[in-house]
């Protein structure tokens, strides 16, 4: 019979390739789990705060259907996008998001974002930041007061031909569905100098506009560089701008938690305000840690009940989609 018992060579041998082994198993193990999101989505702040076993990776982004397929082959362990990309979303390819300690602490807007949706989609989506929509104005200051209280201010005589309003029809019929009058669709649409929220600074800047409708992410670091702006984000509420999470199917690293409650405290909480990304907790939270911010953007955070009368898109149905669309063909001016 041959003899089954291990020489000092090969017990030399077999150690070693347990080790291989075993450093091995500890590098897979520990490899850092993938944030998949678009540019502009998250400020830099929120991003650099992610746990060290974390990365993020920004993804291309062309159409939403060709987004989402090129992100899942990537293998992302999370993904971030904004509320208007939900219409398309392949929640077949996201697990639910488990994070049932979590949701307690969003405020009302996140918690009826959710629940205007069907429990499959909502259960697989986590908001952790919401931007609104405001108006900023370079110079103006009788429209910016004007613009504290409504949206109203957009079809003043004086502001035709110098707006510039969001390229989303969505957003653009849901603030004329916020103003007082007839063919308000209409006539706001014939207002604009153009539909170009992603040049609308640009165009601000430059003195060829009076006033942009903006997310306030994208328009509240301009203060500080232009004296002569100021936004207003009108008492009667505005349209919100969510960010959410989603968890692939084929993601088994831990949601990050702690980076997510780090967001809901100082001193990142103040870091994101300064951004305009404004995390989903008591709106009274928010309020006291904007009394460090300088006067110009305080002025934006302490008035609660424009957050109050805000409102969240759903994803759309494609009946409604359609309606939506013919709306808008009809009201060309």
């Amino acid at each position: 019979m041959r003899d089954m018992t291990l020489g000092r060579r090969d017990f030399i041998r077999l150690g070693i390739l347990t080790g291989i082994f075993t450093l091995s198993g500890c590098s897979f193990s520990s490899a850092r789990g993938v944030l998949g999101l678009p540019k502009g989505i998250l400020p830099r702040e929120f991003l650099q705060a992610l746990p060290s076993r974390w990365k993020y990776q920004f993804l291309e982004v062309k159409s939403e259907k060709d987004f989402y397929k090129s992100a899942l082959e990537k293998k992302i362990d999370l993904m971030v996008i904004g509320d208007g990309w939900l219409n398309d979303c392949p929640y077949e390819e996201f697990q639910s998001i488990e994070a049932d300690d979590n949701f307690p602490q969003l405020n009302s807007k996140a918690k009826l974002f959710l629940s205007s949706m069907n429990s499959p989609i909502s259960s697989r989506l986590l908001p952790i930041a919401v931007s609104p929509w405001v108006l900023i104005f370079r110079g103006e200051e009788d429209l910016w007061l004007q613009a504290q209280e409504s949206w109203q201010v957009l079809l003043e005589p004086k502001l035709k031909g110098h707006v510039i309003l969001p390229s989303s029809p969505r957003v653009i019929m849901s603030l004329a569905d916020h103003m007082k009058g007839s063919n308000l669709l209409e006539r706001l649409r014939s207002q604009a100098k153009s539909f170009d929220d992603k040049n609308g600074l640009n165009w601000l800047l430059a003195g060829q506009a009076k006033v942009a409708v903006l997310p306030l992410q994208i328009c509240l670091r301009a203060l500080a560089s232009d004296p002569r702006l100021r936004i207003a984000f009108p008492k009667e509420g505005s349209a919100l701008n969510w960010s959410v999470l989603l968890r692939p199917k084929k993601s088994l690293h831990a949601l990050p938690l702690n980076w997510i409650q780090e967001a809901r405290r100082l001193p990142l909480l103040l870091k994101l305000l300064a951004k305009g990304v404004i995390p989903p907790i008591p709106y009274s939270q928010i309020v006291e840690a904007s009394d460090l911010l300088p006067e110009k953007y305080r002025l934006i955070y302490q008035s609660e009940g424009a957050f109050e009368n805000s409102w969240s898109f759903q994803p759309l149905s494609s009946l409604k989609r359609k309606e939506l669309e013919s709306r808008w063909l009809a009201s060309a001016p």
